[in-house]
């Protein structure tokens, strides 16, 4: 790397984003940008533009923007594409630059995100940083691990779920899998089952989600899980046991069947070796009972084990950097983008 570049990994998320940075420097927000709605906003607050959890601390004088839509910027808007830009500089400013560095940055995209949106991200990036790349994001998890050879990637992440057969080389389109079920998606289930169950129970999708990231398990426990809920905005007790465990478990078929494809695809020589290095990312990948559950579903192929990646938050931006430290910035230009397909 040359001696002018600052490298940084990044990983834009669609519910949080997290940066990285060569001298070990670490930060996320949330995925939120919020500008105020009025000059009562901007007294109140006291900024033009607030991010992250402030910006939800304070949404009621915020037009808030979530500019991330399945992990990608939405297209066609232009207030996403201001919202995505200011969010990249807002990353950068939570890390220290030394004065005089240019700085470089991997972003991790979805793995099958479409041309455009990936040509979009990578324009609103340059604008924030002189030298960038874009990685695949359930490759980045493989650098991250070491997991470059018979193995199979399950990244589950707010907007997408993410697979990558890796096969010793720099993954393409034919072993790349992005489906739109995610966590946003068990938020949702969540959400209306409970309201289904207590209709006068004061209930929002922030709410749901708060209770599935405390809470989220996909085995039945000893203990039924019981939560504070607000009824005519008074704290009563809900059992909410049943509803944490089906909405958590909705994703289990579709991961089981795309691994199932992924492992007929190897050669039946590594076979087993894919399936005993099957890799748990994203947020989701802490789910309770998630790891041996996947486990049993596949149990008919052999002998099965899935891995959890590491720390759920930063292993995307980790492997970005690390893959950033292998390929020279001088390079970068001529290679395009890895693990990125072709759509």
């Amino acid at each position: 790397m040359a001696d002018s570049s600052f490298l940084v990994g990044i990983d834009l998320g669609t519910s949080r984003s997290a940066i990285v940075t060569e001298d070990g420097q670490k930060a996320f927000i949330e995925t939120i940008v919020g500008w105020p709605k009025d000059v009562i906003g901007i007294k109140i607050i006291g900024k033009a533009i607030v991010f992250g959890q402030e910006a939800l601390d304070f949404r009621d004088s915020l037009d808030i923007c979530f500019p991330l839509s399945d992990g990608v910027i939405n297209e066609g808007s232009g207030k996403d594409e201001e919202a995505a830009e200011e969010l990249i500089k807002h990353l950068l400013s939570l890390v220290n630059i030394p004065d005089g560095k240019k700085i470089s940055g991997v972003v991790g995209v979805p793995a099958r995100a479409s041309a455009q949106s990936k040509k979009t991200l990578k324009e609103i990036a340059k604008k924030c940083m002189h030298d960038v790349m874009l990685i695949s994001e359930p490759f980045s998890i493989a650098y991250k691990t070491e997991k470059l050879s018979h193995s199979i990637i399950i990244d589950i992440g707010a907007g997408t779920t993410d697979f990558c057969a890796m096969r010793g080389r720099i993954p393409d389109e034919h072993n790349q899998v992005t489906i739109k079920k995610a966590g946003n998606m068990v938020d949702q289930v969540l959400f209306d089952a409970l309201r289904n169950k207590f209709p006068d129970t004061q209930l929002t999708l922030k709410i749901a989600k708060r209770l599935k990231e405390e809470h989220g398990t996909v085995i039945t426990p000893d203990e039924n899980i019981i939560v504070l809920l607000r009824v005519a905005g008074k704290l009563q007790a809900h059992n909410i046991t049943e509803e944490i465990v089906e909405s958590c478990s909705i994703l289990v078929p579709d991961i089981v069947e795309e691994v199932e494809k992924m492992i007929i695809g190897f050669d039946p020589d590594f076979q087993e070796a894919a399936m005993e290095n099957l890799i748990l990312a994203g947020g989701m990948s802490v789910t309770k009972g998630l790891k041996k559950t996947i486990e049993e579903n596949l149990k008919e192929y052999g002998n099965v084990k899935v891995h959890i990646a590491g720390d759920s938050l930063y292993s995307g931006a980790e492997g970005a950097l690390m893959l950033g430290r292998d390929v020279p910035v001088q390079f970068w230009g001529q290679i395009g983008d890895l693990g990125d397909s072709e759509d």
